[in-house]
């Protein structure tokens, strides 16, 4: 899986993975945005054993509950999937404190299911009932936490950035009086307690409707901090509460005026990032995409029907787009491991040493082909921004004092 991941993305940062170093029981409260994947993401990066509650409509068939169980998913129901189905989240509470009471991490996404709205949603009450009846009734209070954690996507899909952020925690002996005495106002007060926690260590945007506005917005800020993912919090909380804060009337200006930007760039196919960044060594970047012009097309060759493939597989399964990017890094692992079996056989069959070496490691000549590529393209974009200073100074002045109206950090 760590494999698959980290071809899917393009740069991986995480930041407070030292708060978990302590091996302690946690509940970990994340923003769910990607379905799937967000469990994916933080079992592989946070490199520490990791269960999760996942709908519990997908567990039905019991090929698929065995397999989800081995991938430590645990079912959950809502009001939606019926009151006999309800009736089972006594089990699957009885199983987080399991989970719990073995020094384990149990993730939940206490804003309920997936979606791409970078909006906040009120939490569900699960979260805090698994908490405090794990915390007291099995005495592990003190050194049992709620961890808070932000998941950040560039972009849903192939090669995107991916941030992760371990934030505050909240301990629980402030509520066990209150827990004797009355389990009600505790779980209700616990919510509460977490939601405004939740919402200091997240990035989001109070109106639905402005999530691609900020999302923009913040793809330009990751690469203006060079990728420093601390840095980028920051500066994304104030990008965030500024654009909740604008007028209706404001946000339609900015907006128009982001559109345009985008617009000029596909016009000049210049990548946005071309706009703000130095330009280090351009010979030495030259002279070793030359070299490795090779590896590249042998990368290229023998791996893009396999990313064609899991695309066409992806395009034709998926309906919602929050399941895309889960349903297509997925089926790219599946699939990259029959498509590697495949191409070791060949190498095999025909008794060819040199050809099963080169099939066998050819993984490797796949991702290099990707940087490749991007580096190409972006090369490729820095010619053009630059001879578009010389040849259409007006246009390169656009783009530049266009950005810098648009960006609302310094």
């Amino acid at each position: 899986m760590w494999v698959t991941l980290r071809f899917f993305f393009r740069k991986v940062r995480v930041v407070g993975a030292e708060k978990l170093a302590h091996r302690n029981p946690a509940i970990l409260i994340a923003n769910h945005t990607a379905s799937f994947l967000d469990a994916m993401v933080l079992s592989v990066f946070l490199r520490r054993p990791l269960f999760f509650f996942v709908r519990g409509d997908i567990f039905k068939h019991p090929i698929a509950l065995y397999i989800f169980t081995k991938l430590h998913m645990v079912p959950i129901f809502s009001s939606d999937d019926g009151r006999a189905a309800l009736s089972k989240n006594k089990s699957t509470f009885d199983r987080g404190q399991d989970i719990l009471k073995n020094d384990k991490l149990l993730l939940i996404f206490p804003e309920g299911y997936s979606r791409l709205s970078k909006d906040l949603a009120p939490f569900k009450k699960g979260t805090a009932r698994v908490a405090l009846q794990t915390a007291f009734d099995f005495g592990i209070e003190k050194e049992f936490t709620i961890e808070t954690v932000y998941i950040n996507y560039s972009f849903h899909g192939f090669r995107s950035d991916l941030v992760i952020r371990i934030g505050d925690s909240l301990s629980l002996a402030k509520y066990k009086e209150e827990y004797s005495e009355s389990p009600g106002h505790a779980i209700t007060n616990l919510t509460r307690d977490m939601f405004a926690l939740f919402e200091k260590n997240v990035l989001y945007v109070a109106q639905p409707k402005r999530t691609l506005y900020v999302e923009s917005l913040l793809r330009m800020l990751f690469r203006d901090v060079q990728y420093k993912a601390n840095d980028f919090f920051i500066s994304g909380r104030k990008v965030c509460q500024h654009v909740s804060a604008l007028s209706e009337e404001e946000f339609v200006k900015l907006s128009d005026q982001l559109i345009a930007y985008q617009v000029m760039l596909k016009q000049y196919q210049i990548m946005e990032q071309v706009i703000s960044s130095k330009k280090p060594y351009p010979v030495l970047r030259i002279f070793i995409l030359l070299i490795t012009i090779p590896f590249s097309l042998i990368g290229f060759g023998l791996w893009h029907a396999h990313f064609k493939l899991t695309k066409w597989i992806s395009d034709k399964t998926v309906t919602r787009d929050d399941f895309y990017t889960s349903v297509f890094s997925g089926i790219w692992g599946v699939v990259g491991i029959i498509w590697w079996l495949l191409l070791c056989s060949i190498g095999y069959y025909f008794k060819a040493k040199l050809i099963f070496i080169l099939f066998f490691f050819s993984p490797i000549f796949y991702y290099g082909s990707l940087l490749w590529r991007e580096q190409f393209k972006l090369l490729l974009s820095e010619y053009r921004f630059y001879f578009l200073s010389k040849s259409r100074p007006e246009v390169y002045h656009a783009l530049v004092s266009s950005r810098n109206n648009i960006k609302t950090w310094n």
